[in-house]
């Protein structure tokens, strides 16, 4: 009687560690997409050359997949025809199994 109890705790603890994995894996594929997410609304605005319409399509775009798009455009160098624009992508960060749900940002920049 105490081995079947002694085993039936590891395989419980075995099978919590298997699901934990399981979720990991899939946080870090969400983690991944949102990252190449952000990367194609870079090439697109950057394609753009910077694009208002663009920007807001982008924008739309991004609350259409469940990410949160910033773009805050600036200009360099004293002339109006250097531009840049910071890229801030907002994503949610969820392990249900852990009861962990944050939100996380991903940086980039459109030069």
């Amino acid at each position: 009687m105490k081995y079947i109890i002694e085993v039936f705790s590891v395989m419980l603890v075995l099978v919590f560690n298997l699901l934990l994995c399981i979720s990991m894996l899939g946080v870090s594929a969400d983690v991944a997409a949102a990252k190449e997410f952000k990367a194609a609304m870079i090439a697109e605005i950057e394609n753009s050359d910077f694009n208002p319409y663009v920007i807001d399509g982008c924008k739309a775009q991004a609350r259409t997949e469940g990410y949160e798009l910033e773009v805050q455009s600036y200009t360099y160098g004293g002339q109006s025809d250097r531009r840049i624009a910071g890229i801030n992508l907002y994503y949610r960060y969820r392990i249900p199994l852990l009861g962990v749900s944050q939100q996380r940002v991903t940086r980039g920049i459109a030069r």
